[in-house]
């Protein structure tokens, strides 16, 4: 468990140099990528995944009606222990098994009609995000056991995610909301506003033991600003100035933590320890193309969604050693459909 109480806010303003490390053993190799894709807001969306070295689709599953487009939220593909979640769908969610690669038994969860933005997998069950609500279902049901309406609820909903007893939510209109957790998984009540949060869109988070990790896109004063602050509880413990336009996503991985910088096309990375980062690089890697949206982390491995061209594309990236934060290139592949969302780095397909 890391340990925030006592931690003083950090403001790292510069690049750090890439560290000596040992060189990792390309982890792409036989990885896929996935994200949700199709053809227009509102049409059959469908999971795809695309083999990392050569590019060919290695599952196409059909989940429903997406609800909204590119950029729209975080979170809408989310992983743990065997298990994934895909939201931005019609009426509910769809949780996987996912079995050496293959996504399989897929099973609907009731949200009562509302439509998913995003979803989080924790040790009891999952969370999904809707427009006005959070709701969690415990493992092997699929029907909500609990839920709590969001502080603001004006559809501006964006991201849930999970650290250190408390399901967090961002709404894209300013506010980073905890909700506690009782010990069995259910929302304990009411959400609590997190404090110290500076004002500006929160659109993707991530949570790292008891850390959440919430990139401003920008500061109400400036718009060309960004910053990362991460909290505890309702609690701000470090705040990191990016220097990047618009930081808008984050994942984490086996204590490295990356956002996308849409405004200036970058992506940041940063080792992370008790009390948040420890080393931040403001530019880890500089995707061409024209936007940068949600990503995934894996054993090594970055999956990002993004456009160049005008087209919607998957680029992949690996760790340049274990103890560097800048990402190495290992190519782009194309999605094939005119809209999606999110990115999922599974292993590779067993044979």
């Amino acid at each position: 468990m890391l340990r925030s109480s006592g931690i003083a806010s950090l403001l790292i303003t510069t690049s750090l140099a890439a560290l000596s490390g040992t060189a990792l053993a390309h982890p792409a190799a036989g990885a896929q990528v996935c994200t949700l894709g199709a053809a227009a807001v509102g049409q059959p969306g469908s999971v795809l995944c695309k083999d990392v070295r050569t590019g060919a689709t290695t599952q196409n599953i059909a989940v429903g009606n997406t609800v909204v487009g590119s950029g729209g939220t975080g979170g809408t593909l989310s992983h743990r222990h065997g298990a994934v979640l895909v939201a931005n769908v019609a009426g509910g969610a769809i949780l996987f098994e996912e079995n050496s690669g293959r996504l399989q038994h897929p099973v609907t969860l009731q949200t009562g009609g509302e439509d998913s933005l995003s979803g989080a997998i924790g040790e009891r069950g999952a969370y999904v995000l809707t427009a006005t609500r959070v709701l969690f279902f415990p493992h092997g049901r699929s029907a909500a056991a609990s839920s709590a309406h969001l502080l603001v609820g004006d559809g501006s909903a964006a991201q849930v995610a999970l650290a250190g007893g408390y399901a967090y939510v961002s709404e894209k209109t300013g506010s980073l909301e905890a909700f506690a957790l009782r010990a069995d998984g259910n929302l304990a009540g009411t959400a609590a506003p997190v404090a110290g949060i500076p004002a500006g869109a929160v659109v993707g988070i991530t949570g790292l033991e008891d850390l959440i990790v919430s990139p401003v896109a920008h500061l109400a004063t400036n718009a060309n600003q960004s910053t990362v602050p991460v909290s505890s509880g309702s609690a701000l413990v470090q705040q990191v100035a990016t220097k990047e336009v618009a930081a808008c996503w984050a994942a984490n991985d086996d204590g490295e933590v990356c956002i996308t910088n849409p405004g200036s096309m970058t992506v940041s990375c940063g080792h992370f320890g008790a009390g948040g980062f420890t080393s931040y690089t403001s530019a880890a890697a500089n995707p061409i193309g024209e936007s940068v949206l949600d990503l995934d982390i894996r054993h090594g491995t970055v999956g990002i969604l993004g456009t160049h061209n005008g087209a919607r594309v998957l680029m992949v990236y690996e760790r340049s050693d274990d103890s560097s934060d800048f990402l190495t290139s290992m190519g782009e592949l194309q999605v094939g459909t005119a809209v999606a969302t999110g990115a999922l780095v599974l292993p590779p397909l067993s044979r």
